[in-house]
């Protein structure tokens, strides 16, 4: 899988710095938020939600396409912050279970979610949650997953 270049502006903090994707800029204008902030030896990074813009259901090749768009600029904003894949920690995942607009049921998306997780998560994996919400913003939203990596930026010991 080829990474996906990405244009990304990194805003100094006190205790670390903001980074903001090109793609996310009138969301981060719109809703106030930090897609990726370092604080310290943390990343944190908001929900970035995987979604069907249309009224047709997506079927389980297009929901896993969405996932590794998801997954990737989870990959990129940890890069943008000095971070990797591997110094995630934890994962939250915020599911729309039997949304029309997935031709999956829960056990199918559970298994697309898994599939896909594992082309970017070797073991040991991160901790995980995953619940369950009526809804997502935008409109259409399937699942939204935040992460937290601990990346120290001085070597341990």
């Amino acid at each position: 899988m080829q990474p996906i270049e990405m244009a990304v502006t990194a805003v100094p903090t006190r205790t670390g710095k903001v980074a903001i994707p090109a793609e996310l800029q009138l969301d981060v204008e719109q809703f106030h938020y930090a897609p990726a902030r370092r604080a310290g030896d943390f990343v944190y990074l908001s929900g970035i939600v995987a979604a069907n813009a249309a009224t047709k259901p997506m079927d389980a090749e297009g929901f896993r396409r969405e996932l590794r768009r998801v997954f990737a600029l989870i990959e990129q904003l940890l890069s943008a912050c000095q971070a990797r894949l591997d110094d995630v920690v934890e994962l939250q995942m915020f599911h729309v279970f039997g949304s029309h607009r997935l031709a999956l049921d829960k056990a199918g998306q559970l298994a697309a979610i898994a599939a896909v997780r594992d082309e970017f998560f070797a073991a040991p994996y991160p901790a995980a949650v995953e619940l369950a919400v009526a809804e997502l913003n935008p409109d259409g939203g399937l699942v939204e997953i935040k992460a937290t990596a601990f990346a120290p930026l001085a070597p341990l010991g």
